[in-house]
């Protein structure tokens, strides 16, 4: 049982990082669109408000795997 534990907390982790890291590119990428003005393909997602939205669910499910991860840490 210990295993699986730390299999899951080392997943939740990975994970966790990874969403921050796409999160983090996907915002650079709209913060320069914004900056430059530059005009995306229309089926680019990461547009106006959807892309607030979108970039914001990333972080917040980053954020939920991080806690999850310090949660299963502390449970013992």
């Amino acid at each position: 049982m210990q295993s699986r534990k730390r299999q899951l907390i080392q997943l939740l982790c990975a994970l966790s990082a990874l969403l921050r890291n796409i999160g983090d590119v996907v915002f650079a990428v709209f913060v320069i669109q914004l900056i430059t003005q530059f005009e995306p393909h229309p089926s680019y997602p990461f547009l106006g408000t959807r892309g607030y939205l979108t970039i914001l669910l990333i972080y917040l499910l980053s954020l939920a795997c991080h806690i999850s991860a310090e949660q299963l840490k502390k449970s013992k």
